[in-house]
């Protein structure tokens, strides 16, 4: 489960969380200002060094270059022919000018380097500005380090002989230093590096200073510092509670050391000024917090206890409370409506809306309900109410002995009445039906609409079978009677399974497919009749069950074969035919007689798909008789009664006829007589149909079933088929042999052709042979031959489309 969290607090951390990202943007702003104050400040002082540098670099050069136009004149220098007079004069004032200026050297040499006077020896840096002034006959300066820092200058001198000297002077910049010391109000140092170390700041050598002991405490405070670093930005050294700034400008530099002319300036009062700016923005946006945090808070928690008083009424509603929940008052602003004032609004036209939806619901519900359990139609329970009711009659027998039946009825040949008279018809015949059995059985049993036209009454406290089937008995008697719809009457009986237990361990719903399966019993059984379930019948299915998953497999694994009995017409013994039987090699128990799971499977769908394998078959086989040269022989088909209404049937054939280009008169179809009548106005539509594209028809096993001429005659049917199980006893029995003769007269006034099958003696044959019989099928001339070995037997025991020997009981 989630953690509550309040909407004030949620409110609060939202805003605080703003706030801070406010409180860093704003810091953030303060502290680059104040870097950009800083770096401003660094950038002033170097200027500031630099243009003091320069100034007082340029009056020193400028008093140097005075003091020496002004001792030209006064000497008459330009007027002297001894270069030496002008030497010595110069020697004179050494002394005044190391006073006054500062001066280290003076060397004056000729045009031709020769010393006139000089100090010290020349140094080679002296040496190499006079050889750049003689060259370029202009003055040149520059500051030159060594141990110390001087002002180098070099001015060339011609007198009115052309004699050409040079005066070169280093003067200490010593009181350069104290003059911007002064000027800056900074303490100016001048350091050397070397070059060997100049990554990093520990090696610094202080050359002079105007604050030696602090410039020597700051270097020794910071030394690791990268020097390129502190000549970019400077470095800021905090040193005696106080702050510095140091910064570095470039002086000259030699092969081993550069030199730089060191500002340091006091920046305490910037640092504090800086740091109390800071202090006073964060307590200002601390300030500014804290107080729009506790307004917004406040502000939040109003907004949520009306809220919270809202959702604490809204269970109401989810409890269909909806008056009380209108009692309840809900706090509203003074001066101004919001949201929340919306939201309750809102809520009170729900509470209406709800109420309303709920009465609704309710009545939907009862007639929901009323669907549920009870079939709209008949207004007997349906399937839920009865699942639900048996259920409920099981529990009962362990508090009240006694036992509960099942009756599933199934009104015969209902289908017939919707095909004829229409689905009204048929609705209202149900109706009735359903009048019927509910005034059939007690107050306290159940009768409901199981679907269709199949009902299931449930009968309680029984002591016995019995009593069940007295019910049972009642409604048959009851559908005995003609059922009157207007001035239509229909007389539709009905097939009734009966299922009981006494056990209170019965699930409901094996006792209705208990009750089920004893129904289909009772209608294999011709109808209109009652069986009671044992269980055998379960056992039949289970079978029936088995086969049909085993066909489906043994049409996937090919298991089914063909076996083709030949038709020999009586007279000359010429093939007239091939009988198309089945057969079914099983994996397990080899050979499967058809009798043993045509019977069983004649009605299902598995049946009709193996009936359009065997149609398939004949017509590859007929195409293979044809090769062999037999071009005027039928093949017979049998045909179940499922797979002659199906609708696909003539689509069906007449697609194979197109793919093996066969004429539709090559093939015989044959159907027994319980096929025919089953739905004689669809049969004769069938066969009309199916004679229209060629085909002729046999009925298989005539005399065994509903023999009449009427429907013979109604039909138009070619071959009629004697059943063996006549001409087995024709010989011994003289009611077969008579009947056998009778069906070839009548058959043959009809002018239809006869086939009698089964014959097996040579006594038969001569028999039916004098009884002007068309055709023989039967051992006496071969058993069925299996399709493997069918082109042998054609080319071994037929020659020209004639019988050549006997092959039967070999």
């Amino acid at each position: 489960m989630k953690r509550f969290i309040s909407v004030p607090t949620k409110l609060l951390i939202l805003i605080v969380s703003i706030l801070l990202i406010l409180a860093v943007g704003f810091s953030a702003l303060s502290l680059s200002r104040l870097q950009d104050d800083y770096k401003q400040y660094h950038q002033n002082t170097l200027a500031q060094g630099q243009a003091q540098f320069a100034l007082h670099s340029d009056i020193l050069r400028s008093k140097m270059n005075v003091w020496l136009e002004s001792f030209s004149e006064i000497t008459k220098f330009s007027q002297q022919q001894d270069l030496t007079v002008f030497a010595e004069q110069l020697a004179n004032q050494f002394d005044g000018l190391q006073l006054n200026l500062n001066i280290e050297n003076v060397w004056l040499v000729d045009a031709n380097k020769k010393s006139l006077f000089e100090t010290s020896t020349i140094p080679e840096f002296a040496q190499n500005n006079i050889d750049h002034v003689l060259k370029l006959q202009s003055p040149n300066h520059q500051v030159l380090c060594q141990q110390e820092c001087y002002l180098l200058l070099s001015v060339p001198l011609l007198n009115n002989h052309g004699d050409t000297l040079v005066i070169t002077m280093t003067a200490s910049l010593v009181d350069m230093l104290y003059a911007i010391n002064t000027s800056l109000n900074s303490d100016v140092a001048v350091v050397s590096v070397s070059l060997k170390s100049r990554e990093r700041n520990n090696n610094i050598e202080v050359i002079s200073s105007s604050n030696m002991d602090l410039t020597i405490s700051l270097l020794n405070a910071n030394q690791e510092t990268n020097l390129d670093f502190v000549l970019e930005y400077g470095l800021q050294i905090d040193l005696f509670d106080r702050s510095y700034l140091v910064n570095l400008l470039p002086l000259a530099n030699n092969s081993e050391k550069e030199f730089y002319l060191s500002l340091i300036d006091d920046v305490t009062d910037f640092e504090e000024q800086s740091a109390k700016y800071r202090q006073q923005l964060l307590m200002s946006l601390s300030a500014i917090f804290f107080v729009l945090a506790l307004v917004l808070y406040g502000m939040a928690r109003l907004f949520s206890k009306r809220l919270l008083s809202l959702s604490g009424a809204l269970p109401l509603l989810a409890n269909k409370r909806f008056d009380q929940f209108r009692e309840v008052k809900f706090k509203r602003p003074i001066l101004f409506s919001d949201e929340l004032d919306l939201l309750s609004d809102s809520a009170l036209e729900l509470s209406y809306e709800l109420e309303q939806l709920n009465l609704e619901v309710e009545q939907k519900t009862k007639e929901l309900e009323n669907i549920a359990m009870y079939d709209l139609l008949t207004g007997l329970p349906n399937r839920n109410m009865l699942n639900y009711q048996l259920r409920k009659s099981i529990a009962n027998i362990g508090r009240y002995p006694g036992g509960v039946a099942v009756l599933f009825l199934d009104l015969d040949d209902f289908k017939k009445v919707n095909d004829s008279n229409g689905h009204t018809e048929g609705d209202k015949l149900l109706i009735q039906a359903a009048e019927r059995v509910r005034l059939s059985v007690g107050k306290m049993d159940l009768a409901c609409r199981f679907g269709g036209d199949e009902f299931v009454v449930v009968l309680g406290g029984l002591s016995s079978v019995n009593e069940a089937i007295n019910i049972a008995e009642q409604l048959l008697a009851e559908f005995k009677q003609p059922i009157k719809l207007g001035s239509s009457i229909f007389y539709v009986s009905t097939s009734i399974g009966i299922s009981y237990t006494e056990s209170s361990k019965e699930k409901a719903e094996n006792l209705i497919a208990h009750a089920d399966i004893a129904m289909y019993e009772a209608k294999d059984n011709g109808g209109s009749q009652f069986h009671i379930y044992h269980q055998e019948m379960f056992q039949r299915v289970a079978h029936r069950v088995m086969l049909e998953g085993e066909v489906r497999q043994a049409l996937a694994k090919q298991q089914f074969s063909l076996s083709l009995q030949p038709q020999l017409r009586a007279t000359d013994n010429k093939i007239y035919g091939f009988e198309a039987l089945l057969r079914w090699k099983h994996p397990e128990r080899g050979m499967v007689s058809p009798e043993d799971f045509i019977p069983i499977l004649e009605n299902s769908q598995h049946m009709i798909e193996l009936g359009y394998w065997i149609i398939h078959r004949c017509f590859e086989l007929a195409v293979m008789i044809r090769e062999q040269g037999l071009t005027d022989v039928r093949i017979a088909i049998n045909l179940s009664a499922g797979q002659f209404i199906d609708k696909d049937l003539p689509g069906f054939l007449k697609n194979l006829l197109d793919e093996f280009s066969l004429s539709a008169d090559i093939f015989e179809l044959e159907l027994t007589e319980q096929t025919l009548v089953k739905d004689i106005d669809h049969t004769i539509v069938m066969m009309d149909r199916l004679k229209v594209m060629g085909f002729s028809f046999a009925i298989d096993d005539f005399g065994t079933g509903y023999s009449s001429l009427a429907y013979i005659k109604k039909m138009p049917i070619d071959v009629i088929k004697i059943d063996k199980s006549f001409v087995f006893g024709m010989l011994e029995n003289h009611a077969d042999y008579q009947i056998i003769m009778s069906t070839i007269a009548m058959v043959k006034n009809l002018g239809l052709t006869v086939i009698a099958e089964g014959v097996e003696t040579a006594a038969q044959l001569r028999s039916l042979t004098e009884n002007n019989c068309d055709l023989i099928q039967g051992y006496y001339f071969s058993k069925p031959v299996p399709e493997i070995d069918l082109i042998a037997f054609i080319q071994e025991y037929t020659h020209n489309g004639y019988w050549k020997t006997q092959v039967g009981k070999d």
